[in-house]
């Protein structure tokens, strides 16, 4: 008899202890003591030194190894289906949210704006935030959980040296993908988004780029497909993240930065175990990023248009101002370019002194060497879901 349990891990009874090893079982047969029942599963001890150096590799055990390579490869394929699922349901949702507001302006006279920018950058989000988020996260409670994270203290100093490194690999990643831009045939799609975050209410800017989208994708892209990848070994689960963080965002101009850092806070999680963490770091960088940055740009730009103060005062001197306006602007856009570029050195300074203090625990059951990307990424799950994202690079190019 067998009852299976997180990650494909198979326990047998007492009695079936002795049973011809079972192709499908990865891990080393588990018995149960029946006179301490309630109590949790145990090793059988003839197997438990082998248990804490498990040999997926090991030649002798061929059978072993390539059940265990199954049933990881099923694991990572359960997590790529949820993300497709993820993509699919929020698609299906925008494109619902769209006929219906459509159908309301039709019938009651366009009293719902949902067309200007504002409207756009509500429809996009919502349906991603508040219908398919907690339809897959609720679908993923059914693909068990694989490891955990480990519970490291950090200091003040190591958080703000994490997020000066962030905001260093969002500045690198965004030259990429500016850079990648002037290739596309229709056009840089930065444009279009700088377009849509800087013609849009602050409040609403607020609201979904600094609260729902660091709260939504950090829970998703961290916790909940971390928790169930990181017995693979923290390395196989990190990047897997990273990379599906950045194949979300389905376009080049997100794609390098949102890869970086997500990396960056994969690492942060599996270290920390406080998902808490990575979304107050996705906060602070959104809003330095997609608030603060654009109302500095409209500021400067305003007072190069020149404000009706400045002309005001310009007809009661009879003094022309303009020179004032623009230093004015002028410096603070230096002073910003300026920060940013001592942040991209301070942040490749940092990388520098942390690089020997970045490890990777293997996890309990490690990928197998030579085998890693067949089993991680050459799935029924994540087939779909880089196909899903790549359609959306297609149709963003």
């Amino acid at each position: 008899m067998t009852v299976p349990i997180q990650c494909g891990v198979t326990y047998r009874t007492r009695a079936a202890m002795y049973d011809k090893f079972d192709e499908g079982d990865w891990m080393w047969p588990m018995i149960y003591d029946n006179e301490n029942r309630g109590r949790a599963w145990e090793p059988a001890p003839q197997m438990q030194a082998s248990q804490h150096s498990p040999q997926p590799d090991s030649p002798q055990d061929p059978r072993q190894a390539a059940a265990m390579e199954r049933r990881q490869r099923k694991q990572f394929s359960h997590v790529g289906l949820a993300a497709a699922a993820f993509m699919l349901i929020t698609l299906a949702a925008q494109m619902t949210v769209m006929v219906l507001v459509g159908l309301l302006n039709s019938l009651l006279g366009d009293f719902i704006d949902f067309y200007g920018f504002t409207g756009r950058m509500l429809m996009s989000s919502l349906p991603m935030y508040l219908v398919a988020f907690p339809a897959v996260a609720g679908l993923l409670q059914l693909v068990p959980k694989c490891g955990a994270p480990q519970k490291e203290q950090w200091g003040f100093w190591k958080f703000a040296s994490f997020f000066v490194i962030a905001v260093g690999i969002g500045l690198a990643g965004n030259i990429l993908g500016r850079l990648a831009g002037i290739l596309q045939p229709s056009g840089p799609d930065s444009v279009l988004l700088d377009q849509l975050i800087r013609n849009s209410s602050l409040w609403v800017n607020l609201l979904t780029t600094v609260i729902m989208a660091p709260v939504v994708e950090e829970l998703f892209f961290r916790k909940l497909v971390m928790d169930r990848l990181l017995g693979y070994g923290q390395k196989a689960a990190i990047i897997m993240s990273g990379i599906m963080f950045g194949m979300a965002h389905g376009n080049f101009s997100q794609f390098f930065y949102a890869f970086g850092i997500g990396i960056l806070w994969a690492y942060v999680y599996a270290k920390t175990g406080k998902v808490g963490y990575t979304i107050g770091f996705h906060m602070l960088f959104n809003l330095l990023g997609g608030v603060i940055t654009v109302e500095l740009s409209k500021g400067a730009q305003g007072l190069a248009e020149g404000p009706w103060m400045i002309r005001q005062i310009e007809s009661i001197l009879g003094v022309d101002m303009g020179w004032l306006v623009t230093a004015f602007s002028s410096i603070m856009i230096l002073a910003y370019l300026f920060f940013m570029l001592a942040c991209l050195i301070a942040a490749i300074t940092l990388i520098i002194m942390y690089r020997r203090q970045i490890t990777f625990l293997p996890g309990q059951w490690p990928l197998r060497k030579g085998r890693a990307f067949q089993t991680a990424f050459l799935n029924v799950g994540m087939i779909v879901y880089f196909v899903i994202c790549c359609g959306l690079f297609i149709l963003n190019w």
